[in-house]
C-alpha cells in the first residue's frame, strides 16, 4: 500500500495518529491493484492536517468544517484523499442520518458497515505500520464472505444492504449465513425513494461488472429489480461502447436493466438518468423497426428522431444497422438547403422541407452524390409536392 502513489506523497508529511482506512487496506490485503482513493482517518484535527497537505503538496483543499472533514484531489491523476476526523456515530431511528461526534479509531471503524471494510493500517503515530482489525475482517477475507460488523446494522441504515451486494458481487464473495438473514429480512422493504438507498444503487451500477451485485440483491427480495439482467447488461455495455456510439453515462444505461419501470419512477436518482432508462427501454421495438426498414434511408428515417439511448439499446437488441448508421449515415451532409431550392424557384413551405428529406434519402441510398444531383432531386420533389 505505501507503493500507492497517493500514500507515497502524504507520508512524508503525516503528524499525529493517522490510518489508512476502508477499501484501500482490504484491496492491499487481497493483493489487487490499488484505487486512486485513499481515506485517511485522523484522531484529531483533520481539518488542520488537510490544510498542511495542501500546502506541502501544493494542492487545493475542499473543507467540509460541520462533518471535520476534507478532500484533496492530487496532481497528475495520483489520487483523491479523504482526511477525516475519527469519529462515533448513532442513529435516532431506521434510516436517519446519523448523528455524530467526534472519536477514536476504534469508534471509527465500529461505525463501518461490513468487517473487511472496517480494518486500518496505522501511517503515523503510535503503533506506525500496524494492521488494526478489531472486528476480523483479515479473517472474512480469507474467508471469501461479506460480513455485517454487528447485528441490526441493516435495519438502522437500509442502504448498507445494497452496499453489501456491491462488494460481494465485486469481490466475488457470498453473504456470511446470519448476514444474509438478516439481509432477506431489510431487502423486500428497500425504499429506492430514499437518497441513500438510491446512491448505493448508482454505485453498484457504476462497478465494472454489476450484474452479480444486481442477482444478489434480486435473490434477496429487493423490490423492483430484475432477477437476470446479465444478457440485458453485456449487450448494452457492448452497444455502448461501439465506434460511433453516443457517449451516454454507463450506469443510467444499464439501470434499464437493473429495475423495473414502476421501481425506476420512486427511484430518488436524477431525472435525466431516468429518462435515459425510460429511452432504453424503447430499444426492442426501435430494433423490431429497424430490421424492417430495409433501405439505409428508412433505416436513417427511424434513427435521426430516435433518442440516444434507444439506438444503443436497438443495437443492444440485434439491430445490427444502427453501427452502420452511425458509421456511414448519421453524418451525411447535403450539398444543397433551402435558399438553393427558393433562388431556383420553389416557395418557401412545406414543400422545401420535404425536398431536402427526398434529397438526403438519396444520398443515403447512394442515388444522389453530387450537388447537381441532389438540387435535380430536390426540385423534382417539390414540384410533385407542389
Amino acid at each position: 500500500m505505501r507503493g500507492l502513489p497517493a500514500v507515497r506523497r502524504v507520508l512524508p508529511h503525516l503528524e499525529g495518529r493517522v490510518s489508512a482506512v476502508g477499501g484501500v487496506v482490504r484491496d492491499a490485503l487481497l493483493g489487487r491493484p490499488g484505487g486512486a482513493d485513499v481515506d485517511l482517518v485522523v484522531e484529531g484535527d483533520a481539518l488542520a492536517l488537510a490544510a498542511r497537505l495542501g500546502r506541502a503538496l501544493g494542492v487545493r483543499v475542499q473543507a467540509h468544517p460541520r462533518f471535520g472533514t476534507a478532500t484533496l484531489e492530487l496532481p497528475h491523476g495520483e489520487g483523491h484523499l479523504d482526511v477525516i476526523t475519527a469519529r462515533r456515530e448513532r442513529y435516532p431511528h431506521p434510516g436517519a442520518l446519523p448523528e455524530v461526534e467526534p472519536g477514536t479509531l476504534g469508534d471509527d471503524l465500529a461505525r463501518r458497515d461490513v468487517t473487511v471494510n472496517a480494518m486500518a493500517l496505522r501511517l503515523s503515530g503510535p503503533g506506525t505500520g500496524d494492521l488494526v482489525d478489531p472486528h476480523g475482517g483479515e479473517r472474512d477475507l480469507r474467508r471469501g464472505v461479506v460480513r455485517a460488523l454487528r447485528a441490526g446494522a441493516f435495519a438502522e441504515d437500509p442502504s448498507r444492504v445494497v452496499r453489501a451486494a456491491r462488494y460481494a458481487g465485486r469481490l466475488g464473495f457470498r453473504l456470511d449465513p446470519g448476514t444474509g438473514a438478516e439481509a432477506r429480512g431489510v431487502a423486500p422493504g428497500l425504499r429506492w425513494a430514499s437518497s441513500r438507498v438510491a446512491e448505493e444503487l448508482r454505485r453498484l451500477l457504476e462497478e465494472d461488472d454489476p450484474v452479480p451485485g444486481l442477482v444478489l440483491l434480486a435473490e434477496l427480495g429487493a423490490p423492483g429489480v430484475r432477477p437476470a439482467p446479465g444478457a440485458a447488461v453485456a449487450a448494452l455495455d457492448r452497444a455502448a461502447a461501439t465506434p460511433g456510439a453516443p457517449d451516454l453515462p454507463r450506469w443510467a444505461l444499464r439501470l434499464s436493466a437493473a429495475l423495473d419501470p414502476a421501481a425506476r419512477a420512486q427511484a430518488a436518482l436524477p431525472g435525466w438518468a431516468r429518462a435515459v432508462a425510460a429511452e432504453a427501454d424503447a430499444g426492442p421495438d426501435l430494433a423490431d423497426r429497424v430490421r424492417a426498414a430495409g433501405a439505409p434511408s428508412a433505416v436513417d428515417a427511424l434513427l435521426r428522431p430516435a433518442p440516444p439511448a434507444a439506438a444503443v439499446a436497438a443495437l443492444a437488441a440485434g439491430a445490427g444497422a444502427v453501427a452502420g448508421w452511425w458509421a456511414r449515415g448519421r453524418d451525411v451532409r447535403l450539398a444543397i438547403d433551402g435558399s438553393d431550392l427558393v433562388r431556383a424557384g420553389v416557395r418557401p413551405g412545406p414543400a422545401i422541407g420535404r425536398a431536402l428529406a427526398a434529397a438526403r434519402a438519396a444520398v443515403v441510398d447512394g442515388r444522389a452524390e453530387d450537388r447537381e444531383a441532389q438540387l435535380a432531386l430536390a426540385l423534382a420533389e417539390a414540384g410533385r409536392a407542389g
